[in-house]
């Protein structure tokens, strides 16, 4: 695998909005499920989890 493929929602390249703005409009009520591969020396887990979560809040509220 890449080195720094897996990262957070906000963090990488993946422009997740649209995918916030379908499970909205299909009125999805599920699990969302936010986790990163990372090497813990290189990137603090508590920190990218917080970035993570912080990011889909921004974008979604919930």
């Amino acid at each position: 695998m890449k080195n720094g493929v897996f990262t957070v929602p906000g963090d990488g390249d993946i422009d997740f909005v649209p995918i916030f703005k379908t499970l909205e409009r299909e009125n999805y009520k599920g699990w969302m499920v936010i986790e990163a591969e990372q090497d813990p020396a290189q990137a603090n887990p508590f920190l990218y989890a917080k970035m993570g979560r912080d990011y889909i809040k921004e974008n979604t509220g919930i």
